[in-house]
């Protein structure tokens, strides 16, 4: 199911000013997904629910110019940050569009730049974008045939970790309003519109993964 939208925007907007700080011990993580991509130079990348933009660098720097970085998010206040890092960089090839996942179109943009289509779509860190079939059917239907997808976040561990699973639901109430749905396996939907779907999962038996394959 789509996330709840207006719960989502206000709790970014309360802790957007120190999401990077906040966010600075699954760096390593969300670069491994990028690596999964594979990237390479000229081609054309939706990075869903971007956030501040912190993928943005390692994503041009696989890219380079002739690449298009396409990128989206629902917070205001997120984008503001993201925005800023792409002006402190120069980047002329990324595009920021606030919207939701159920509507975020990049079409139009990447014809006019006579782009081709995403061949590579990063979910770093959007459980909540992960549980909405709409969302998953929106940007698909924009990527090129076989274009590669990675995703990484946090999961659950097994039953018998249910200190640190009672952790993980405190210390992300305000980043995913679906822990309910999906949070042992995030991935649950998406697997199925995979081909060679490849789970990873760090530090066994939790609580990080990535996820990897090429859409059907």
């Amino acid at each position: 199911m789509p996330a709840e939208l207006a719960k989502s925007v206000t709790d970014y907007r309360l802790i957007a000013e120190r999401y990077d700080y906040a966010t600075r011990r699954i760096n390593a993580i969300r670069r491994d997904a990028i690596a999964a991509l594979d990237l390479r130079p000229g081609e054309t990348v939706i990075d869903v629910g971007c956030g501040t933009g912190f993928s943005f660098g390692p994503i041009l720097e696989r890219i380079g110019p002739a690449g298009l970085l396409l990128a989206f998010d629902h917070s205001p206040e997120l984008l503001e940050i993201a925005r800023a890092r792409v002006a402190a960089g120069g980047w002329s090839n990324v595009i920021v569009l606030e919207s939701n996942a159920e509507r975020a179109d990049f079409r139009a943009q990447v014809a006019a730049r006579g782009a081709p289509a995403p061949s590579a779509l990063l979910f770093s860190y959007v459980h909540d974008v992960l549980q909405s079939e709409a969302a998953l059917d929106k940007l698909f239907a924009q990527a090129a045939p076989g274009a590669r997808v990675a995703a990484c976040g946090t999961r659950l561990w097994p039953w018998w970790g249910w200190p640190v699973n009672l952790y993980l639901h405190v210390t992300h109430r305000r980043y995913i309003t679906k822990r309910g749905e999906n949070f042992r396996r995030p991935w649950a939907k998406l697997a199925p519109r995979l081909e060679d779907f490849a789970l990873h999962v760090r530090w066994p038996p939790g609580w990080r993964y990535v996820a990897s394959g090429t859409l059907r």
